[in-house]
């Protein structure tokens, strides 16, 4: 009989062979990806409010005025009606007290600056919010006890 011959032997493959550890690996980063992704993202989608909280907000009217504009002949005038808009917290614990008390100084404050204006300057609806953000700097520049936070208009006309 002639010698049997050994059936060859097949190595045993380990279940953590090179290339199941390189898909394990791939899987785990593919996941840490998405889950670095989804909680970034999630992060900066809803960015926490910082601004003056809505119930503590204050309007304090102004009056209407009428004012003569910069053009040539003298033709041309506005009348608006700003009303100004402020937070009360501890910095401004007194506002409403000096606003009331000088009304008539910030009133004034608030002609000259549109007596500087044109018919140009004031028409367009654009110029709007450019006219308010004006008048916020020079009327906080009039106040010591607080600062505004935003000029309304209940009244903005042109002719």
């Amino acid at each position: 009989m002639p010698p049997q011959e050994a059936a060859p032997q097949v190595p045993k493959k380990s279940f953590f062979s090179i290339k199941t550890l390189l898909i394990i690996f791939i899987i785990i980063l593919i996941t840490g990806i998405g889950l670095g992704g989804y909680f970034y993202l999630n992060s900066t989608a809803s960015p926490k409010e910082t601004g003056p909280d809505p119930e503590k907000l204050i309007t304090f009217n102004m009056g209407s005025l009428l004012v003569n504009l910069a053009d040539p002949g003298g033709n041309n005038f506005m009348r608006l009606t700003p009303v100004l808009e402020y937070e009360t917290n501890k910095e401004n614990k007194k506002l409403a007290e000096e606003l009331t008390k000088n009304k008539v100084v910030l009133q004034d404050c608030i002609i000259r600056v549109i007596r500087k204006k044109k018919l140009t300057d004031v028409q367009p609806p654009e110029s709007i919010d450019k006219v308010a953000e004006e008048l916020k700097t020079e009327i906080n520049k009039n106040l010591q006890k607080g600062k505004i936070l935003r000029v309304y208009f209940s009244e903005y006309l042109t002719q």
